[in-house]
């Protein structure tokens, strides 16, 4: 399953990067959100939270530098799209866990 999930990922960056250069569609934005999150879901258990979230807040941070590229940035604004759905899943699964297990600790 772990191998699945890094498949997902790297054909998700391969597609917003070939999407952002060449194809324009309303509903693209919300397309690569939604496969994001499924990936996101995907490599939930797989993946170390803490390096996922740095790498990709990192990734983030370094595609917003390029769009003011016009062939480049439109790129780089769709892999922030989809990185930033799978970046959702784990933050919020990292959320809940430290909130549950910091809330088991109290009431034991």
């Amino acid at each position: 399953m772990q191998q699945f999930g890094q498949i997902l990922f790297i054909l998700g960056i391969i597609f917003a990067v070939l999407a952002g250069i060449g194809f324009e569609h309303p509903w693209l934005p919300v397309g690569l959100a939604i496969f994001g999150v499924f990936v996101g879901i995907v490599n939930m258990r797989d993946v170390d939270p803490n390096s996922f979230l740095i790498t990709g807040i990192a990734l983030e941070v370094s595609a917003s530098a390029f769009r003011q590229f016009t062939f480049i940035g439109a790129a780089m604004s769709d892999v922030m799209i989809f990185v930033g759905g799978a970046l959702l899943v784990v933050a919020m699964r990292t959320l809940f866990q430290s909130a549950l297990s910091r809330l088991w600790k109290t009431h034991q």
